[in-house]
This record gives C-alpha cells, structure tokens and sequence, in this order.
C-alpha cells in the first residue's frame, strides 16, 4: 500500500522548482558580476601585455618581489600667479 498518496509529484515539482530557482540565481549573479570581472581580467591582460600600463593612482608603478618603492612625482597647477609647484617623494628601503 502506498501511504505517500499523490504527494509524490507533488514533492518533485518542488524539488524542480528549486532547481529552477537556483539556476535563475546563478545566472543573474553571472550578469550583475560579469561586467567587474571582464573589466579586472582585461587590465591584468594589459598589465602583463605591457607592464607600463600597470600603474596605481598615485604614478608609482609597482616593483614586484614586494618591493614596489620608487619615485613619485606630482604637479600641482598654481591657483595664483606664483610658480608650479612640484612635489617628489622617494619611497623605499
């Protein structure tokens, strides 16, 4: 004798329908995430490419080996009439 009764279909539409859910899931986390990630994949491609390309915002590129020291150096344009002004820092052991 089948105690379960109908609630066998029952409990596989259930199953299915959270398969179908956690597939929609999945897939909209590859479209929200897919645009951050082509854009960090393209700019290592980039760095590797050319190791010029791979600067920080502040100018200084990084040296590798956990080094990354070197010299900085800004340009500040003059609000009045004075000279510019031009600031270097050296950084490193």
């Amino acid at each position: 004798m089948d105690r379960a009764g109908g609630e066998r279909g029952v409990t596989a539409v259930t199953y299915a329908l959270m398969v179908a859910i956690i597939a929609i899931l999945l897939v909209g986390g590859v479209f929200v995430l897919g645009g951050g990630v082509k854009t960090a994949l393209d700019g290592g491609a980039a760095c590797v490419s050319d190791p010029g390309s791979c600067e920080d915002s502040n100018g200084s590129s990084g040296g590798g080996n956990g080094g990354g020291g070197g010299t900085t150096t800004s340009t500040s344009p003059a609000t009045t009439t004075g000279p510019t002004t031009t600031t270097t820092t050296t950084t490193g052991p």
